[in-house]
């Protein structure tokens, strides 16, 4: 019975074995087939990713070198421009000063000579003389304490430099017959 049993058992045996490997070679098979799958799908879509990433950093770098090129340009115009323009803003009012400075000394030159000649001609007929060189000083010079009457001054007030006037001269003068 152990001998009729035995085949039954090793029929049995070798059912379960065959279903074993038939699961055992479908799981492989289907395994590799997944597996190379999801590997070509997961490896597609990371390259995708890749190379999406590259896009965006070279399109990024283009367009910001763009914008800060933009911004440099601006940057060099913007100080040329100030240091350009306003200096012709000032030479133009630099050379309008100096013109308008040419005609009111102009006039005030050709008042003092009207003046002078004319009105102050007619008046001073007779002229004081040159001063001679004892008669140098004042008054407040003799008195070392104070230098104007009345007043507290301990000391001497600085003297302050006098530049001559250069002398015009159109002829002689038939009034003041000077020099």
């Amino acid at each position: 019975m152990n001998k009729g049993l035995g085949y039954v058992s090793q029929g049995v045996g070798q059912a379960s074995t065959s279903v074993v490997d038939i699961v055992d070679d479908g799981s492989n098979a289907g395994g590799k087939v997944v597996d190379r799958q999801a590997r070509d799908y997961t490896n597609i879509g990371m390259d995708a990713a890749f190379r999406s990433d590259d896009i965006a950093f070279r399109e990024t770098n283009r367009y910001t070198d763009y914008v800060m090129d933009t911004v440099d340009d601006t940057a060099t115009f913007g100080s040329r421009f100030i240091r350009r323009w306003p200096g012709v803003a000032t030479g133009i009012m630099q050379r309008g000063m100096v013109s308008t400075k040419r005609v009111y000394q102009s006039a005030l030159y050709t008042y003092g000579e009207t003046v002078s000649r004319g009105l102050f001609g007619a008046v001073d007929i007779i002229t004081p003389p040159e001063p001679k060189s004892y008669m140098v000083g004042s008054l407040n010079d003799l008195n070392g304490g104070y230098l104007l009457p009345g007043s507290s001054w301990h000391c001497r007030l600085p003297e302050l430099p006098v530049e001559p006037e250069q002398e015009v001269t159109y002829g002689k003068n038939p009034v003041t017959f000077s020099k």
